[in-house]
């Protein structure tokens, strides 16, 4: 998909391979492959990758608490990334159909899903909050790759959110 994090083909037919076993594994043993074991096994699968959790907004609070920080991050700060579309919905939606669905839908389900919004402490809930969009197509702010929780914080991410800031309060 054209401005979405891309995979190759192989990359995306190997994830396909897991998720298959995994819905195989539920539609034949559900008791023992819950949903949340699924959704455990699929997201540890799928993240740390280049595409995963892909920031698309910011919250007006957490960007204020950015800017306390001169727009540096900080462990322990409570900042969070928030699932626009909760993994476990969109885990269920794909061990729904009889039958595994196709790679490509695979692919575009959980690109398309694994979406997120930066908050502040309090702020992740069932409900996203309000949030500020910011142009991330390609997933280069803010990426997970390589770490299985977090992003990556550099002078590109500090820069982006002063100059978003600066914009905002003009």
């Amino acid at each position: 998909m054209q401005g979405e994090p891309q995979m190759t083909i192989k990359q995306i037919e190997n994830y396909h391979k897991i998720y298959t076993a995994v819905h195989y594994c539920h539609k034949h043993s559900p008791d023992t492959w819950s949903d949340h074991e699924c959704n455990r096994i699929l997201s540890a699968t799928m993240a740390g990758k280049s595409f995963s959790w892909r920031v698309i907004g910011i919250t007006m609070q957490a960007l204020q608490q950015f800017k306390e920080l001169d727009f540096k991050y900080k462990s322990g700060q409570g900042f969070t990334r928030a699932h626009l579309i909760s993994r476990i919905q969109t885990v269920r939606s794909l061990l729904v159909s009889e039958t595994p669905v196709s790679a490509t839908e695979f692919y575009n389900t959980w690109t398309n899903n694994d979406k997120t919004i930066i908050c502040a402490r309090g702020e992740n809930r069932e409900v996203v909050p309000q949030y500020i969009s910011i142009n991330n197509e390609d997933g280069d702010l803010f990426s997970c790759e390589g770490k299985l929780a977090g992003w990556r914080h550099t002078r590109n991410e500090r820069e982006f959110l002063r100059n978003l800031f600066d914009e905002l309060h003009k």
